[in-house]
């Protein structure tokens, strides 16, 4: 503050119309169909590789990130960008995609999927997306993350 020579309060009303403004650029969202729909897309493209269709799906701020909770394979940075984060998906889809059995699933509202990894093991990816395209690609692999999902479907499917 003293840097730049602001009081706490008016340090304080720029953090709130910061917040605001951040607020204020999320995204007009998509309706569950739709979502869907971007994301089965998504799914199809990364699992061919292919480039251009990614680029197509994703806004010009799309970010891809993953929660890994330090497990190896896991991406340690966010990805930022159409032509990076569709790089990084299709020289990945090789490795990940091949003979992968889908469960699709409901996540947070919306549709994500789980899709094998290995002999052992899950990742669930679900998207953020709006009418610009998709913004956010996550990946969950954090083992710890799975299973407490994992404990709450089955204890949601018991109570039905």
């Amino acid at each position: 503050m003293e840097i730049l020579q602001l009081s706490p309060v008016n340090a304080r009303q720029l953090v709130s119309r910061a917040r605001k403004h951040l607020s204020a650029v999320r995204r007009e969202p998509i309706d569950k169909s739709e979502h869907r729909q971007l994301l089965e897309a998504f799914v199809d493209a990364a699992q061919t590789g292919n480039i251009g269709a990614l680029e197509d799906l994703f806004a010009a701020d799309v970010v891809s990130s993953s929660d890994g909770g330090g497990i190896r394979g896991a991406a340690r940075f966010p990805l930022l960008g159409t032509n990076r984060v569709a790089r990084f998906l299709a020289a990945f889809a090789p490795r990940f995609w091949p003979a992968a059995e889908f469960t699709w699933l409901e996540v947070n509202g919306r549709a994500g999927v789980l899709v094998p990894r290995g002999r052992s093991g899950v990742t669930m990816l679900t998207i953020e997306a709006s009418p610009e395209g998709i913004h956010h690609v996550m990946w969950i692999v954090n083992p710890a993350k799975l299973d407490a999902f994992e404990r709450s479907r089955s204890r949601g499917s018991q109570l039905v």
